[in-house]
């Protein structure tokens, strides 16, 4: 119990440092600040998030049987056993490169709808998620840190490229996890609504997930709802200014040229949002859009490591943010991605699909 206490502290923590850090801090690059992030926690805030920082929702955890959660619980022993350290070995050591800062929102942006979209999918109770991801990053902190080199990053600013690099890994590793043949049906603890001054209380939910979606399908649709949670908001931040996406009409299927068009402006958004040192997007033209290839490349993206990671350790789901929005873009605009990859060569992260 006391161990499952020390998690729970120590998500209150991690959350209230990155909330600290997202009201506190001023960005000192070129880009204005759009929306503030105590809006868009608010906005984007899931019904079970409030749950995961008080400590009696972990503790209250603890009496639940193994075969009412969904995948089995990671321990500590498991976040740091041999295999675990073999891999950290093995991988690449983060590039030392020069990265502007992100746009606070945005990156809050990519991590809320990432978290999101697993709650929304009911593969796991919120509490186990949290306690899950909090073991990997104890189990990873450490090393990357070391890696990256004393006072390379600040831990908890998801604004600075290096810890958002880190921590976007651990919460794909997590979902990773997570995402993998889980069962429709798990208990979970939710608030109640208490009074002012008073304990917080919870209720064993008993949360089913619709059993018309199939285990198979989760990745795809965690990429589906993070991508269009990406794509809206870039829409409702920049549709009625001069930066604003070049609108496509639901299912029209444009052409190569047109879509390119709109690619490229996703792109722009992502840069000027701090996601990379530069981007951009172009195409190899065959004779019809279904012939064409396009590619992205961003120069020294905030997941330049973690998504070189994660490909490495073969995770069902990875952070490729720009991927996730196009496809999300091609699917409205009556397409569908295929042919997609995601490759890193230096500091790049190219990006080659296409659609049907």
């Amino acid at each position: 119990m006391r161990l499952l206490i020390a998690y729970a502290l120590s998500a209150v923590l991690f959350i209230c440092n990155d909330a600290t850090a997202f009201s506190t801090q001023s960005l000192s690059n070129k880009h204005a600040r759009q929306p503030t992030t105590q809006l868009m926690m608010t906005q984007h805030i899931s019904r079970r998030w409030l749950m995961i920082s008080t400590i009696s929702s972990i503790s209250a955890s603890a009496g639940l049987s193994q075969s009412a959660l969904a995948a089995p619980p990671l321990s500590a022993e498991e976040a740091d056993n041999f295999q675990a350290r073999l891999e950290r070995g093995l991988r690449s050591k983060p590039a030392r490169v020069l990265r502007q800062r992100m746009n606070i929102d945005f990156a809050v942006l990519l991590m809320r709808s990432s978290y999101n979209a697993v709650d929304e999918l009911d593969i796991v109770a919120m509490d186990q998620f949290q306690k899950d991801f909090f073991l990997i990053r104890q189990a990873e902190y450490q090393y990357y840190s070391d890696s990256i080199g004393a006072g390379a990053m600040q831990q908890g600013d998801l604004a600075d490229p290096n810890y958002f690099d880190f921590i976007s890994f651990a919460q794909y590793a997590t979902i990773s996890r997570e995402i993998v043949n889980p069962p429709a049906v798990f208990e979970e603890q939710q608030p109640v609504e208490v009074g002012e001054g008073q304990p917080q209380k919870f209720d064993a939910v008993v949360v089913r997930r619709d059993p018309a979606i199939k285990n198979s399908d989760l990745p795809r649709i965690h990429t589906e709802i993070v991508g269009n949670a990406i794509l809206d908001k870039l829409i409702e931040k920049f549709g009625e200014t001069a930066s604003a996406i070049p609108t496509i009409e639901p299912g029209s299927r444009p052409d190569a040229v047109t879509f390119l068009a709109a690619i490229k402006q996703m792109v722009n958004l992502f840069t000027l949002s701090g996601f990379a040192w530069e981007g951009g997007a172009s195409m190899v033209q065959g004779s019809s859009i279904k012939d064409t290839q396009f590619s992205i490349i961003f120069t020294s993206p905030a997941t330049l490591w973690s998504g070189q990671s994660l490909a490495a350790k073969k995770a069902v789901v990875t952070n490729d943010f720009a991927l996730k929005t196009v496809k999300a873009m091609a699917t409205r605009a009556g397409y569908k991605v295929v042919k997609d990859s995601v490759n890193y060569k230096r500091n790049q992260e190219i990006t080659t699909f296409s659609v049907m």
